[in-house]
């Protein structure tokens, strides 16, 4: 329980926030706030819990609606613009919006989008103010992203109609190269500074790369290769499976994260 606490520190702290909110909230309420007693929002109350729990719950349906928004504007559109010209792709709906996926979020995201190095004011709360060390910040942020995402676009995939064993395999795998993205990332800070010094152009190319090719090889094929459906095969999927443990044993024993958030809060205070 209390590495718990120390790995999810932000988010305890964002449930006492959400809480504080729901609360003020209530009591502005013109009709609800009458029926408020000033005991009823206690330290231990049962209605203070509830407040907070749905703050919590409101809190993760907007980040499902940003996910679904997410597909929805970069594959499930393009993938209907796609369909009305070029009938080979109309028929093979589950391909496309597999390929689209591996393409968009499976490697760009985690080439292009990695947490480690993404310094924001909360993160910079919680290591300077709270006093959370950031390798304990990392980790909490990490795994947390990990299991929303893997949660979110499981469903979504779903609603676009990619059958439910091929979600789950993509969900997966999409999992297993989130470790690997950071482990890179960390690799190219201890031994290739120049590159992560220009990192917003190694990232800016990576994103151009993966959409030019999310997009351009299926119109100029006039299809997507049926062979892309081997990226939710039971062995593809163990191989990654392999691979993102291996660079999960990296994350959880590599040793200097505060030398890494020390370079990210100077780089932020530049900017």
């Amino acid at each position: 329980m209390k590495l718990f606490r120390k790995m999810f520190a932000e988010k305890i702290l964002r449930f006492y926030e959400g809480t504080e909110a729901g609360i003020s909230l209530i009591r502005k309420l013109p009709i609800v706030s009458k029926a408020v007693k000033d005991t009823s929002f206690g330290e231990k109350s049962k209605s203070r819990v509830a407040v907070g729990i749905t703050a919590q719950v409101i809190m993760l349906i907007w980040e499902f609606i940003r996910k679904f928004l997410y597909v929805v504007i970069f594959m499930f559109i393009p993938y209907m613009i796609m369909a009305h010209f070029l009938p080979l792709i109309r028929i093979h709906q589950d391909t496309t919006i597999i390929y689209l996926f591996v393409m968009l979020s499976t490697i760009c995201g985690s080439l292009a989008n990695t947490t480690i190095f993404a310094m924001g004011d909360r993160d910079y709360l919680m290591i300077r103010v709270m006093l959370v060390s950031p390798y304990m910040n990392f980790l909490g942020k990490f795994i947390y992203k990990l299991v929303t995402e893997f949660v979110f676009y499981f469903v979504i995939l779903i609603i676009m109609g990619v059958p439910v064993l091929n979600s789950l395999m993509l969900c997966v795998l999409t999992a297993c190269s989130r470790p690997i993205g950071e482990m890179l990332a960390i690799i190219t800070f201890d031994h290739f500074r120049g590159v992560y010094e220009n990192r917003n152009v190694l990232n800016g190319t990576i994103m151009a790369i993966c959409v030019i090719l999310a997009y351009g090889l299926p119109v100029l094929n006039g299809r997507v290769s049926a062979s892309w459906i081997y990226a939710v095969h039971p062995f593809v999927v163990l191989i990654m499976f392999v691979l993102g443990a291996g660079a999960m044993y990296f994350l959880w024993w590599y040793k200097y994260y505060r030398v890494i958030i020390r370079e990210a809060m100077h780089n932020k205070r530049e900017f």
